[in-house]
């Protein structure tokens, strides 16, 4: 009898333990939404200041650094030519982040996500690629949307917030599929000038 009420008293500890940690992980995906939604509603003026492109992007990846560390996803900064880009840093920080956190989240344990840049004409363009499962067809045709989710978690503003972000610099986002992965491209103007939209 006490067997069994000690059997009873582990199961229960062990239940109580699970609906803890539920709680808190919801806490967290609380806390990431008022985040997500914060950011999203912040002011869009542009601070803008000519930036070393190859040290923001390894700014982009210390940020994001650890988390990809604790996920087990190498994270590589292919640095192309040091190039000074017109931008407002915090924004354009955010926007990559987004990225960033999207492709680790979508790599599984071993692989890579990397980054790489180069110049095109007056434009630059910043890649970020993923090694994992791809974008599915269902998904593709709303990708940009708000409240369309890639992952588990959020709330599907991501990459909202990034192509708006982008858009701001006279810049734009797209994606192509990769083997395996996905591969995100920033584009931005070396000035503010905008970018006419591709045909």
């Amino acid at each position: 009898m006490q067997a069994s009420s000690r059997g009873d008293g582990a199961e229960w500890a062990r239940t109580v333990r699970e609906h803890a940690d539920g709680i808190l992980a919801s806490l967290e995906e609380a806390n990431r939404v008022v985040d997500e939604l914060l950011r999203f509603g912040q002011d869009r003026a542009l601070n803008l200041y000519p930036q070393s492109l190859p040290a923001l992007l390894d700014e982009c990846a210390s940020d994001c650094r650890t988390r990809a560390t604790e996920r087990g996803v190498a994270l590589e900064v292919i640095v192309g030519a040091d190039t000074a880009v017109v931008l407002d840093k915090h924004k354009v920080k955010q926007a990559i982040g987004n990225l960033l956190d999207n492709a680790i989240d979508a790599s599984p344990p071993g692989a890579a996500v990397e980054v790489r840049h180069a110049c095109d004409g007056a434009v630059v363009r910043i890649e970020v690629r993923d090694h994992g499962a791809g974008i599915a067809d269902d998904v593709r045709p709303r990708l940009f949307t708000p409240f369309c989710r890639t992952k588990p978690h959020g709330i599907g503003r991501g990459l909202v917030l990034a192509r708006e972000l982008v858009e701001a610099h006279g810049g734009r986002i797209d994606w192509r599929p990769a083997t395996p992965g996905t591969i995100f491209i920033v584009t931005l103007p070396l000035d503010p000038a905008p970018i006419a939209p591709e045909p």
